[in-house]
């Protein structure tokens, strides 16, 4: 199901992109104008990064002891969202040493499926009362998780460079702060592989609802006027649900991990022909110079 998922969001979003972008004005299309709304789908490679390696001795009622090292590590994996973009049409405040016109520039917002995985390894020596070796065992986990998720963003665009397209700079700087929330239909992977079960501390698991409050910084470009490609790292900030702090990591047995995503996203800007003749609707053509002129 998972992968049939991820199937639908890629053809869409590539179906999308065989539509072409805006052509440069020619007799009969001059009046075309790009509107503020349009669609937005991005690919994604997903990290679990691990927290610190943890070691210790435990005392046993034995009277021995047991020294350990538990050690997390993070894998890649992938994910995938659909959704839309929205330019809004204030005007907004001036940030002259910004040269730009308002500090929320866009909104965004997508669903998708997103994959995590990690591993966490545990070594364990018993010893005597002496701190002699008696015996050692070694245990690995492995987990994968995969979540359906929901996210929205607000940004904010700061031009750079000299390359114009039509009268505005071609590559920008994307900030965005937004929320992000998932859902994990299972319990996931929660058993050390070959029935390894000598924990030496306890083990917590990220529940199956999470709510995130999330930072993203992408470099865009523009192709035209109407298509735009944005590569963004994207971090978590705070974990609202479950709230154990302020950070954003999840539990996983015995150890935390930070989920963070590098994901390149297009956005297509809808175009159409305004409705008023050749010099169109007013909002619409106001929005259009804008675009053109970056003051969007």
């Amino acid at each position: 199901m998972k992968y049939g998922l991820l199937l639908v969001i890629i053809s869409i979003g590539f179906s999308t992109l065989s539509q072409g972008g805006f052509k440069k004005a020619s007799r009969g299309n001059d009046y075309i104008v790009v509107v503020n709304d349009g669609i937005q789908f991005s690919l994604a490679a997903t990290y679990l990064f691990p927290g610190q390696e943890v070691d210790g001795q435990n005392a046993l009622i034995t009277g021995d002891r047991e020294s350990y090292i538990v050690n997390p590590s993070g894998k890649t994996r992938y994910a995938a969202e659909l959704g839309f973009a929205h330019f809004p049409k204030w005007k907004g405040i001036p940030i002259k040493f910004l040269k730009k016109s308002r500090i929320i520039d866009y909104f965004d917002w997508g669903l998708g499926y997103k994959v995590f995985a990690g591993e966490e390894s545990t070594k364990i020596d018993l010893l005597d009362a002496a701190g002699v070796s008696i015996s050692n065992s070694n245990g690995t986990g492995t987990f994968t998780l995969g979540l359906f998720s929901a996210r929205v963003s607000a940004h904010s665009l700061i031009y750079i460079g000299k390359k114009k397209i039509d009268k505005a700079r071609k590559h920008f700087i994307d900030n965005a702060i937004g929320f992000n929330y998932e859902f994990r239909p299972n319990d996931g992977d929660r058993l050390y592989e070959d029935g390894f079960s000598q924990h030496p501390l306890d083990q917590v698991f990220q529940s199956q609802n999470n709510l995130q409050l999330h930072y993203s910084l992408g470099l865009g470009v523009r192709f035209n006027r109407a298509w735009m490609m944005i590569p963004t790292l994207e971090l978590p900030l705070i974990g609202i649900h479950e709230w154990k702090g302020p950070h954003a990591k999840w539990d996983w047995f015995s150890s935390q991990y930070w989920p963070i995503l590098f994901k390149i996203k297009f956005i297509k800007l809808f175009e159409r022909v305004p409705k008023c003749g050749a010099y169109g609707d007013p909002s619409e053509m106001n929005f259009d110079k804008k675009f053109r002129s970056g003051n969007f």
